[in-house]
């Protein structure tokens, strides 16, 4: 699946904006009431976990469209790709290098707004599978540390991060192909290969967990 990650934050900031407005207006309010002793409790309504929503997904995708212009600066093979492809074009350019002298460039016709929107997948799932990563570790951290309001934030994010990417195989899914495809189990020196056909075998799945779970169909 492509990412238009432009279009994305705007589709958010069409929804976004409105209910913050809102929402501080009333903060302001509430607030106006609390001081004269007229309210005392403030709860929560659809507005607010839905603005919280709102806030989450703008700032994930924030961070990935910051990601994605790191990549098409740094990354040349996916430039290259996208030459290639004519999703790009490019122009030469005289300019002057430290010495003086001049020398030749080519740049890029298209605007960073619209290079973001043509990464293709195999370029951006890559970033999306780390940021994936991460959240995962920082999850087990916070659940060890009892942090609720970061865990949550964490398991909203990745459950968005999750909309982008295939389906993982689970620890189910992987035995089951080993059973089929190994049902008399391997050599200790069978591990590695076994393990890259494994991983292979999917269109996602976790390193480790194959590793475990070829470790056990291991015999003597």
């Amino acid at each position: 699946m492509q990412i238009n990650i432009n279009e994305l934050i705007k589709e958010v900031n069409k929804d976004y904006m409105p209910l913050k407005i809102k929402k501080e207006k009333e903060k302001k309010k509430q607030q106006d009431l609390i001081r004269r002793g007229a309210l005392i409790n403030v709860k929560l309504d659809e507005d607010d976990y839905k603005l919280r929503e709102l806030e989450t997904r703008l700032g994930l995708y924030k961070i990935i469209k910051s990601l994605f212009m790191e990549e098409l600066t740094k990354n040349q093979k996916l430039i290259d790709y996208l030459v290639e492809k004519k999703i790009l074009t490019l122009h030469t350019e005289i300019v002057k290098d430290k010495d003086d002298k001049e020398i030749e460039v080519q740049v890029i016709d298209q605007d960073m707004d619209f290079r973001i929107s043509v990464i293709p997948e195999k370029f951006s799932q890559p970033i999306i599978e780390k940021l994936v990563k991460s959240h995962k570790e920082n999850i087990g951290l916070y659940e060890k540390g009892g942090k609720t309001a970061l865990l949550d934030k964490e398991k909203q994010e990745l459950e968005i991060l999750s909309e982008w990417l295939p389906k993982e195989a689970t620890r189910e899914d992987v035995m089951k192909w080993l059973s089929e495809n190994y049902p008399d189990g391997i050599t200790q020196k069978e591990m590695g290969p076994t393990i890259g056909k494994t991983v292979k075998a999917f269109e996602r799945v976790d390193g480790k967990l194959v590793s475990e779970c070829v470790r056990s169909i291991i015999h003597e």
